[in-house]
């Protein structure tokens, strides 16, 4: 592989970083005016529209896997770079001290939000309706608060499967050793248009057992104890991205297929739409919403499937529309761990804060989307990128 070809790699796995990251803040934002879906989420308006609906539910079905994916081939790059030690090193200053740093500051920021939610709007409806509605009975009866990781979810997993990858990596030696004789690195260095055919077809079927366990559609996990099925579905996509390093030919391989990959992705997710559940907020509990028999298993499928073809058409895309440097996207990834810590409290509270006011819900979008994002920019400038805080996020940047 060339030097430029290696440079536009780089780059343009940092600009998708980059998009998912806008699209992760355009999410959370317009949660409150999808509908059905704002009756499961904190602060949710009077008016809702089914095209916001199914614009979260169709970025929500790639986002994620994007994101494991991405943090998954930058972790090999790495690894092999700087070796297992530091690898390590730099893993727990980059996941686990900002854990550790800001969940305690984003719990309480969070917290001042529901409580001023609860007292804010007039008449509560969605979380908030049932918080208060909880809040209402006797002490007695008052089911405990339950406290799990939040949106940093992401950081929580991440952290188990850079752990997973290391013993997973060890084992891999050794089955590569007894199989030497079967040519595992030939079949896996040279894909054909069968073989990478194959794949797009079966490969999702791993992630269908997570897919059921999960239930459609896919809850953030954010309990502190680990379930088993984000390490069988998120996990394969950290794994999928470490091992694509350094084996762009499977990309060359699948972007054959881009036509008839983005026709059947568009039908089957006509499908998944229109089977999910409603989601009306007494058929919440523990923050999922599970369907029943068949159907299950139908819409387990069509996530399986729409997730690992959405996000490998996310990939092809980016690799053959962003591979050159953008000074605009390359600052938008740089901030888009500090953008990703501090957006979800900020999203709430705007969202809540325009609740009772009389505005078309596009305008209430718009205003959530730039009174969250504009203040992360700003203070990620002023308080993040030159600072010994943005050499924690990111690494070291120089003054322009």
């Amino acid at each position: 592989m060339n030097q430029v070809h290696e440079s536009q790699r780089i780059y343009y796995l940092d600009n998708l970083r980059a998009v998912a990251m806008l699209l992760g803040v355009y999410l959370h934002g317009a949660l409150a005016y999808a509908e059905p879906a704002r009756s499961v989420w904190l602060a949710t308006n009077p008016q809702g529209s089914v095209v916001i609906d199914a614009s979260i539910w169709f970025i929500h079905l790639f986002r994620m896997s994007l994101f494991f994916l991405l943090a998954g081939y930058f972790a090999q790059l790495v690894w092999e770079r700087k070796g297992l030690k530091k690898f390590l090193v730099g893993r727990l200053l980059r996941i686990v001290v900002p854990f550790l740093i800001f969940y305690p500051v984003l719990l309480i920021a969070t917290t001042i939000v529901i409580v001023f939610a609860t007292t804010y709007i007039p008449e509560p409806a969605g979380l908030i309706g049932l918080i208060v509605a909880e809040g209402q009975k006797p002490i007695e009866e008052r089911q405990p608060p339950s406290i799990g990781t939040m949106h940093l979810w992401f950081l929580y997993y991440l952290f188990w499967f850079v752990l997973a990858s290391i013993i997973v990596s060890f084992c891999w030696q050794k089955i590569r050793i007894l199989f030497a004789g079967f040519r595992l690195n030939q079949l896996m260095e040279s894909p054909n248009w069968l073989g990478s055919m194959a794949t797009l077809l079966l490969a999702p079927l791993l992630l269908l057992p997570a897919a059921w366990q999960a239930g459609s559609p896919m809850p953030a996990t954010e309990s502190f104890l680990p379930e088993w099925w984000p390490f069988a579905f998120y996990g394969l996509f950290y794994a999928a991205g470490a091992w694509l390093f350094r084996r762009e030919q499977w990309l060359d391989a699948w972007a054959k297929h881009t036509n008839w990959l983005a026709v059947a992705s568009v039908v089957l997710f006509g499908f998944y739409y229109t089977n999910l559940p409603e989601l009306k907020i007494e058929l919440l509990e523990r923050g999922k919403v599970e369907l029943i028999g068949s159907r299950q298993l139908l819409t387990a499928a069509l996530t399986a499937y729409l997730a690992v073809w959405l996000t490998l058409l996310a990939l092809l895309a980016g690799r053959r529309f962003l591979v050159r440097r953008s000074g605009f996207l390359s600052f938008i990834s740089d901030s888009a761990y500090w953008v990703y810590l501090l957006h979800l409290p900020l999203v709430l509270f705007w969202q809540t804060f325009l609740i009772p006011l009389p505005w078309s819900l596009w305008i209430k979008l718009i205003v959530v989307l730039t009174g969250t994002t504009i203040p992360c920019l700003i203070t990620y400038v002023v308080f993040v990128r030159y600072t010994p805080m943005g050499w924690l996020l990111h690494g070291k940047r120089s003054f322009p």
